[in-house]
C-alpha cells in the first residue's frame, strides 16, 4: 500500500469512528471531547508554564474519566469466572497501553542516549524511570528519588510524566477485584455503592493529611489517588441508575443538565487555560477540576449544544490521539530543553513534532495492537501466550537488555553525540569523593550523612578536621548540605591562613533547626541538628568560628519561610554568642538550578547552529532583586548579633552583567543541575572566604 492510499484509508477509519454510536456500544465521542481539552491544557502546561499554569492539572481530568470508562467496561462484561473476568480486563488493558509505552521507551532511550550526556543526573534518572514504567511503577521510583513533580530534575527527566500511568495501572490491579468481589458477582449496587464512597472518603482524607506532610508522596502514590478514578466510578454507577428512571425524573435530570453544564464545562476551561492562574499545586485546584470534571460526566449524556461541542470533530481527534499524545509530547518536549532550549519560535516545530509521532504511534502501534489477536504465525500461532504474559515478558527483556546491555556502553561514553564539559569532578553521583588537602584527605565516608542508614553515624572532631596541627589556635566548624561538601575545596584557604577545619553535612538537610521540613532526609537532618552539631560545638573554643554552607535559595519562594527561617537562625546565633563562638553564613549563590542546564547542555555543541545553548540565565540584577527580602532579613540578624557574619560569593559565582555556568575565564562554576558549586568555583571563592575570616577580631 501507497503512502497515499495508506493515508485515505486511516481518514476513513477515523471518520468511522466519529460517526454516532448507539447507547450500547463502549465509544463516547464527547468523552474524547473531554480528554481533549485534558490533553491540550497538559501540553501547553508543560511547553510553557505561562501558557497554562493550571495545564498540569488536566492529569486529573484524565484520572476521573479512566474510572467512569473503566467501571463501563467492567460493567459490560458477560462472564461469570472470577479468573476469566480479570484475564479479559487486564488483558484489553495490556493490549491498549503496554505496545505504545514500548514503542515511547524505546525512541525516547535511544534519544537519550544519542542527545544526553552520560555524566547527567537527569539522563540516569530518565533511563531509570522510563524502565520503571513498563512494570507499571515509575510512580514509584520518583518518589523514592524525592522527584518533586514540578523541580528543574523532573523537567529534564524524559519520563517523568509516566507517573499517572503507573497510578492508573496499579488501579487496574486493585478496582476490578474490587468490583468483583461487591458487585459484579451479585449485582449488588447499593452495597458496592456504599464501599467505594466510603473508599473515596477515606483517600480524600489521606491525601489531605499527606499533603502538607509528605507532598512528594501524596503526589505520586495510588492510595492518595485512588478518590479521583473511583470518583469517575461513582459517576458512572449515577449515570447507569438514572438511565433506568422514570420520565419525570429524566425530564429533570435534563434540564438541569442544561443548566449545568455549560457553567460546569465553561468553569473548567476558564480554570485549566487561566495564564494568570499561580503555578503551585493545591488541594482545592484538584479537588475543583475532579468535581468540575465529574459534573460534566453525570450530564453528559443529554443532548445539547454543550455536548455538541464536545463532540466536535477536531476535538474528538484529538481526543482519539490523546494517549499517544500524553506519551509522546513530554519526551519531545525534554529533547528540546537539552538541545535547543524552549522559545515562543519553536513552539510550533514542538507541537507539529508531538502530534507527529503521536499519529504514528496511534496508527501503526496502539490501534492494531489493541485489535490483534497477538498470534503470529512462528510463534504463539496457536495462542498459547496471553496478551498479559508477552506484554510482562517483552517488558522484562527490553528492560534487561536497556540496563544491561547497552546501559554501559552508554556510561562510558559511547552513543553520546555531543562534547562533555571538563571539569575536576562532575555530577551529583561522584559528590562525595575525598578531598586532598596537602598531606590531609578529608573522608566525606565519615564525616557525612548520607541516608537513613547513618542514623547512628558518630561525626567526630578527630576524623573530620584539617589542619591539626593549628587546632591550638582558631578552629572553623562546617556544617552544612550537600553544598558544604562541594565547597570543601574553599576551606583549604583557612588551613593556609593558620587554622583548622572540621568539615561535616548531611545530605538534604534542613539549613536550621526546627524548620519545617518534608523530604527523605528529614530524618537524617533531626538527627544532624539534634544530636551531632550540639556534641560539635561543644569542642570549640571562644572565638572560633561556625560556617553554615546550605542551599537556602529555595527560601527566596515565600516570604514565611524566610521569616521562619529568620527565627530559627536568631536562635542558633544566640546560643553560640553565648559561648563566644562567631557564626559565618554563606549567602545565595546564582538561582542556576532554575535556568535548566547542565554542564555539558551549557556547551555550545554542534546541533546548536546559530542557536546558543538552552540554558535559561538570569542576569546579576534579577538575583540581586530575587533574593533581596533573604538579604534584607540577614543583614537585620547582622544589627542585632554582633557574632554574625554573612559570606556572599555572588562576585565569584557572578563575575558579570548574566550569572552563567561558566566563568568568563572558561571554568565552570557548576558541577550538576543541582547548582553545586564546581571544585573550581570553590578555590576560586578561597580568598573571599579568608578576607571574612581576617576581617573577624578575636
Amino acid at each position: 500500500m501507497n503512502t497515499k492510499k495508506w493515508i485515505s484509508a486511516k481518514i476513513k477509519w477515523t471518520m468511522d469512528r466519529l460517526r454516532p454510536a448507539s447507547p450500547l456500544q463502549m465509544y463516547r465521542k464527547e468523552i474524547d471531547g473531554l480528554r481533549a481539552i485534558a490533553i491540550i491544557a497538559v501540553i501547553l502546561n508543560h511547553i510553557k508554564h505561562e501558557m497554562s499554569p493550571n495545564g498540569y492539572l488536566g492529569v486529573d481530568l484524565f484520572f476521573v474519566i479512566s474510572g467512569y470508562v473503566i467501571t463501563k467496561s467492567l460493567l459490560e462484561k458477560e462472564t461469570t469466572s472470577f479468573v476469566s473476568f480479570l484475564k479479559q480486563f487486564w488483558t484489553r488493558r495490556v493490549k491498549r497501553l503496554l505496545p505504545a509505552l514500548l514503542f515511547t521507551v524505546v525512541v525516547s532511550v535511544t534519544i537519550t542516549f544519542l542527545f544526553s550526556s552520560h555524566e547527567s543526573h537527569h539522563t540516569t534518572m530518565s533511563i531509570e524511570t522510563g524502565l520503571f514504567s513498563l512494570i507499571g511503577m515509575g510512580n514509584l521510583f520518583l518518589a523514592n528519588m524525592a522527584t518533586d513533580y514540578f523541580s528543574t530534575t523532573a523537567e529534564l527527566n524524559a519520563f517523568t510524566h509516566t507517573w499517572s500511568l503507573g497510578v492508573e495501572e496499579q488501579f487496574y490491579l486493585f478496582f476490578p477485584i474490587l468490583f468483583w468481589l461487591f458487585f459484579h458477582q451479585k449485582k449488588r449496587v447499593i452495597p458496592f455503592f456504599i464501599i467505594l464512597s466510603a473508599l473515596t472518603l477515606l483517600s480524600i482524607f489521606v491525601y489531605r493529611n499527606n499533603f502538607d506532610k509528605q507532598p512528594i508522596k501524596a503526589f505520586y502514590f495510588v492510595h492518595n489517588r485512588f478518590w479521583e478514578l473511583s470518583l469517575g466510578s461513582l459517576v458512572f454507577l449515577i449515570c447507569d441508575a438514572l438511565q433506568n428512571n422514570s420520565n419525570q425524573i429524566r425530564k429533570l435530570y435534563q434540564l438541569t443538565a442544561n443548566v449545568v453544564l455549560p457553567v460546569c464545562l465553561v468553569s473548567l476551561l476558564y480554570f485549566l487555560l487561566n495564564p494568570n492562574a499561580k503555578t503551585h499545586p493545591s488541594i482545592n485546584d484538584t479537588l475543583l477540576v475532579s468535581l468540575l470534571t465529574s459534573a460534566i460526566l453525570l450530564f453528559s449524556h443529554e443532548t445539547n449544544k454543550v455536548i455538541g461541542f464536545l463532540q466536535w470533530k477536531p476535538l474528538q481527534w484529538i481526543g482519539l490521539l490523546s494517549y499517544s499524545l500524553y506519551l509522546w509530547h513530554w519526551p519531545v518536549i525534554t529533547f528540546f530543553r537539552w538541545t535547543y532550549g524552549i522559545t515562543t519560535t519553536l513552539i510550533p516545530l514542538i507541537l507539529f513534532l508531538c502530534f507527529a509521532f503521536a499519529m504514528i504511534s496511534y496508527y501503526w502501534i496502539e490501534t492494531p495492537a489493541r485489535k490483534k489477536e497477538w498470534k503470529w504465525k512462528h510463534w504463539n500461532a496457536n495462542g498459547r501466550f496471553s496478551p498479559v504474559s508477552i506484554g510482562i515478558s517483552s517488558s522484562i527483556i527490553l528492560i534487561l537488555l536497556i540496563r544491561l546491555g547497552l546501559y554501559p556502553f552508554y556510561l562510558n561514553g559511547k552513543f553520546f553525540l555531543g562534547e562533555t564539559a571538563n571539569l575536576e569532578s562532575k555530577g551529583v553521583h561522584n559528590l562525595l569523593q575525598p578531598v586532598s588537602f596537602g598531606e590531609e584527605i578529608w573522608d566525606p565516608n565519615q564525616c557525612v550523612l548520607v541516608n537513613n542508614k547513618d542514623l547512628s553515624k558518630q561525626i567526630s572532631m578527630k576524623t573530620c578536621t584539617l589542619g591539626k596541627k593549628f587546632n591550638h589556635k582558631r578552629n572553623s566548624l562546617v556544617i552544612g548540605n550537600s553544598y558544604s561538601v562541594a565547597m570543601a575545596p574553599m576551606f583549604q584557604s583557612l588551613i593556609e591562613s593558620n587554622s583548622s577545619v572540621t568539615i561535616t553535612s548531611s545530605l538534604g538537610s534542613a539549613p536550621t533547626p526546627n524548620l519545617s521540613f518534608t523530604s527523605k532526609w528529614e530524618n537524617t537532618s533531626h538527627y544532624y541538628w539534634d544530636q551531632l552539631i550540639p556534641e560539635l560545638i561543644k569542642e570549640l573554643k571562644p572565638n572560633d568560628h561556625v560556617i553554615m554552607v546550605f542551599d537556602i535559595n529555595g527560601l527566596t519562594d515565600e516570604v514565611e519561610n524566610i521569616k521562619l527561617f529568620q527565627v530559627e537562625l536568631n536562635n542558633f546565633i544566640s546560643q553560640l554568642k553565648a559561648k563566644k563562638i562567631n557564626l559565618i553564613l554563606q549567602h545565595t549563590i546564582p538561582f542556576m538550578r532554575d535556568s535548566n542546564c547542565t554542564p555539558d547542555m551549557a556547551i555550545k555543541q554542534w546541533w546548536h547552529f546559530h542557536l546558543d545553548p538552552p540554558c535559561h540565565y538570569f542576569s546579576k540584577e534579577e538575583t540581586i532583586f530575587k533574593r533581596k527580602p533573604l538579604t534584607t532579613a540577614l543583614q537585620e540578624l547582622q544589627n542585632r548579633h554582633s557574632n554574625f557574619y554573612v559570606l556572599d560569593l555572588l562576585d565569584v559565582f557572578c563575575p558579570d552583567t548574566v550569572c552563567r555556568f561558566q566563568h568568563p575565564n572558561g571554568q565552570f562554576l557548576y558541577r550538576d543541575e543541582f547548582s553545586h558549586p564546581s571544585k573550581e568555583a570553590s578555590k576560586l571563592a578561597k580568598g573571599t572566604l579568608l578576607k571574612l575570616v581576617e576581617s573577624i577580631k578575636e
